[in-house]
């Protein structure tokens, strides 16, 4: 869904990646998939919270880059 509606993003494969299994159980989840816009955490695919999420990246989109760029 993000590739489709053009949202740039960083896949991390828990199963792989210790550092990402990591990340995910500081965040208090255990369950994939898990998306992170910015403070805001998506548990599982939820299609109106991703697409809510999308909108307000959209709507905000340099401070969102700038925070992630640093």
């Amino acid at each position: 869904m993000l590739s489709r509606e053009g949202v740039p993003f960083t896949a991390h494969n828990v199963d792989e990646d210790d550092r990402a299994y990591d990340d995910l159980i500081a965040r208090g989840f255990r369950t994939i998939p898990l998306t992170v816009f910015g403070d805001r955490t998506i548990k599982g695919f939820d299609e109106p919270a991703l697409m809510a999420a999308i909108a307000d990246w959209r709507a905000n989109a340099g401070a969102v880059r700038s925070s992630n760029e640093q």
